[in-house]
Parts: C-alpha cells; structure tokens; sequence
C-alpha cells in the first residue's frame, strides 16, 4: 500500500482480511467500483479511489465496509491497546484515520470514545477551581450547630443494632439514641 500502513499487531492482519471479504458497501463505494471495472488500472476520479491487493483504498487509506463490527474492532483496536494510552477524541481521530476511512468516520469515532468506561472514570474533566476553604464560624450558644450520625453494624443489644449520634459542636455534648438499621427518614424525625 502507499503510505505502508503500520501494523499493530497480528489482529489487524486478521482485520485486513475480514475487510477483503465483507461485501456491505456504502452506495459511493459501489458506484466508484462500477466506474473502475472499466478502467484497466484499477482507478477513479483522480486516482481517489484504488483497488489494491484486494482492497478498496479511498485516498490512500482502506475503506472500511459497512459492518458495525468490523467498525467498532478498528476503532477497538486503536483505542484500546496500552500503547495509546486511551487518547482523547482527536487523537484517536487521527490515530484511526491515519489508515481507515469510511463515511461518517468522525462522529463513530468520537461517539466511541465519548462512550469507553476507562476514559470517562480516568480523564479530568475542566471544571472551575475549587473556592477557599473557609473556617467554620465561631459560636457562642449550645444546640445551635449540631452534628449528626448513625453507626451500625454493631451486635443486637435489647433489640438495637445501631445508634443515632447527634453532637452539639459548641461544647461538644452528645446524645446517643438506640436504633435499627432498618430506620426510614420517618423514624429519624421520630428519633429527633
């Protein structure tokens, strides 16, 4: 091929070979194939589209039939192997058209990578900065800033298995309530 597209590993030799046989072509591909059958040196338009070693190449670069599956292991194996990294959209848009083209290659491409898990838990999203941390104010009555907890999974005692914990933050007084984990927001109220 002209631009002596670089393999990434074994499977895209296999992939090379699912694209030779597929035969769901987009309707530009077939009338672009019915022009070259004419031709004797297998071209079209300008040398835009090729046919070789049993390939269709669309500017020098394979075009990909249209099977789904075929699409979605092309982009898989870009996007996925550990050399890459998990690249953002258009790195990967890029890394994919480098060799493969097919309609709408843009908006797969991007629409794959907005929907891989890895990415989405890994990559930092811009977001406005944090604001100052601020001191709590300073208080001057009881009861007026309390805390409050639950803490269960403790061992069944008079038919309690956990304990409601509510703390006055300005002498640090505490109240301990016998409860269930089992408790609703309506049994918190009742407990209040």
């Amino acid at each position: 091929m002209h631009k002596g597209h670089l393999l990434i590993d074994g499977s895209e030799k296999e992939t090379l070979s699912k694209i030779r046989k597929c035969t769901d072509l987009d309707g530009e591909v077939i009338k672009a194939l019915k022009s070259m059958k004419g031709e004797k040196k297998k071209s079209i338009r300008g040398d835009e589209w090729i046919e070789e070693q049993g390939l269709i190449l669309f500017r020098e670069k394979v075009y990909v039939p249209k099977d789904k599956e075929l699409r979605k292991e092309i982009t898989c194996l870009h996007h996925n192997i550990s050399i890459s990294g998990h690249l953002g959209h258009w790195k990967m848009l890029e890394l994919v058209m480098r060799n493969y083209w097919w309609p709408g290659i843009s908006k797969y491409v991007l629409s794959y990578v907005d929907g891989c898990d890895v990415c989405q838990r890994g990559k930092p999203f811009p977001e406005m900065p944090a604001g100052k941390l601020m001191p709590n104010p300073i208080l001057n009555t009881s009861w007026m800033d309390i805390s409050m907890d639950f803490i269960m999974g403790l061992p069944e005692a008079q038919g309690y298995d956990a304990i409601l914990v509510i703390c006055n933050r300005f002498t640090k007084q505490v109240h301990i309530i016998p409860t269930t984990k089992e408790t609703n927001s309506l049994g918190l109220v009742h407990l209040y």
